[in-house]
């Protein structure tokens, strides 16, 4: 793969992968209208039962060719991100596509849409973080609130709300599975060659802890009905993205 732009080191907006993540999530798995569901997945995905799941969190980036840019240009290695995901069918696999996947910074922008996930920039993302040493906060225990919102614009585009209850272990954390992408780049001349192809996200890696277990509240701008609440949690999670490949 090639720098993007064609420029090579610090200077390129999207490094050479695999890229490594490390992250703090503030989630909220609920059930939507699935027939309005249907218009946030393209084609060839289905929707399958309406379950989603939406969330804010804040990333720790890195690539295997800019490591060091954690301490030359850490900038480069920081940002938010909110996000609702919905449970589809590929053929008969089941997974997860993201219709809206709003970021903080303009690099993680374009490494999304490089390898196909539906990215916006934000105007502003936030959620709440404790700090151990703080003297006027206490450590996350049973009652505690967290929230997270992303805004665009003049609108509060996706507000998500846990308050936890009980510590959780990883299998209580619900498996969607794969994580379907849309790499679709349109011709805008006929001398052009676009590109319109579903992918499967390549993950690996995959792993969580400090995970908290409570009830959510999920509101989003986003035409997904009633929104029915299951679950809410919070949790770090870890992975790789090695690129996209194409779906046949």
């Amino acid at each position: 793969m090639l720098n993007h732009p064609l420029v090579p080191g610090e200077t390129s907006a999207v490094e050479i992968g695999p890229w490594h993540y490390g992250a703090d999530y503030l989630s909220v798995y609920f059930d939507a209208d699935a027939s309005k569901l249907e218009k946030l997945v393209p084609p060839p995905f289905v929707v399958d039962d309406g379950s989603c799941f939406g969330y804010v969190c804040e990333i720790i980036s890195v690539s295997d060719a800019g490591a060091g840019m954690v301490s030359s240009r850490p900038d480069r290695t920081l940002y938010q991100e909110a996000a609702i995901g919905v449970k589809c069918r590929f053929g008969d696999r089941v997974g997860v596509f993201f219709p809206v996947m709003w970021v903080s910074t303009e690099w993680s922008l374009l490494r999304g849409l490089v390898n196909g996930y539906q990215k916006r920039l934000a105007d502003n993302i936030s959620m709440t973080k404790l700090h151990p040493l703080n003297p006027g906060l206490k450590p996350v225990a049973s009652g505690a609130i967290f929230s997270g919102f992303c805004v665009k614009g003049p609108e509060m585009t996706l507000r998500v709300e846990v308050k936890v209850e009980r510590p959780g272990t990883p299998s209580d954390i619900p498996s969607f599975g794969p994580v379907f992408g849309f790499r679709k780049f349109p011709r805008t001349d006929p001398t052009q060659v676009g590109v319109d192809e579903p992918v499967e996200i390549l993950k690996s890696n995959s792993r969580v802890s400090d995970i908290w277990l409570g009830r959510g509240s999920f509101e989003t701008t986003l035409e997904v009905g009633t929104v029915k609440p299951k679950l809410g949690a919070v949790y770090k999670s870890g992975f790789t993205i090695s690129g996209s490949r194409v779906l046949r």
